[in-house]
């Protein structure tokens, strides 16, 4: 199987799977009212809707893990590297129009390309956190408790906040944010490529 060919078989895996849809259209009608709800603020609800994308990521990769699916994809493309790139294009093809959704439901015209930037890219530096975990549980709450925690701690107290992987949750306008996470996001998938290489299934 090509790599052209694994990625439209993974963009099809992706939206066969329920808890896939789920949290999709789950984070779309959330960032709607959480919009609502902080119109008069000015506040985005970006930050919140993240939980939703980062959610996402890891769906994406520990459902393969259960009922022996991955075994089967293995055998349909023995070639690790490239099935795992192929896993991150696929799932940056289904988050993208997502994040522009959410973009455009939780904020103003001027947010839409930091935030559906970031949104995605957090989403493809989830699943590889999730590919180097393996297991879902203990990578949504890894992920929330950084993200929501951990983070939001530092940003008012460490220098190098505004080069964490959260960076540009709380400024969406903010494209150099955006590209921080895009070059934590391409790290973690590198990592997540080489572990996938070298682990049993």
């Amino acid at each position: 199987m090509t790599g052209g060919r694994a990625i439209r078989a993974e963009i099809l895996k992706l939206l066969s799977l329920p808890a896939t849809s789920f949290t999709l259209f789950g984070t779309l009608a959330v960032s709607a009212i959480l919009a609502t709800a902080f119109a008069r603020q000015g506040v985005s609800p970006v930050g919140y809707t993240q939980a939703g994308f980062l959610v996402l990521g890891v769906v994406a990769v520990t459902s393969e893990y259960s009922g022996g699916q991955l075994h089967r994809t293995l055998t349909a493309m023995p070639r690790r590297i490239t099935l795992q790139l192929a896993k991150m294009a696929a799932l940056l093809v289904v988050a993208v129009p997502a994040a522009v959704l959410t973009a455009l439901a939780g904020g103003p015209w001027s947010d839409v390309v930091g935030a559906s930037a970031y949104l995605a890219f957090t989403t493809v530096f989830s699943a590889a956190v999730a590919t180097v975990v393996r297991w879902s549980v203990p990578a949504v709450a890894g992920l929330l408790g950084y993200y929501f925690i951990v983070g939001p701690l530092l940003r008012d107290r460490a220098t190098f906040a505004d080069y964490l992987p959260d960076a540009a949750s709380h400024d969406v306008r903010s494209l150099g944010g955006s590209a921080v996470v895009l070059g934590w996001a391409l790290v973690a998938v590198g990592i997540s490529a080489i572990t996938f290489h070298r682990r049993d299934a």
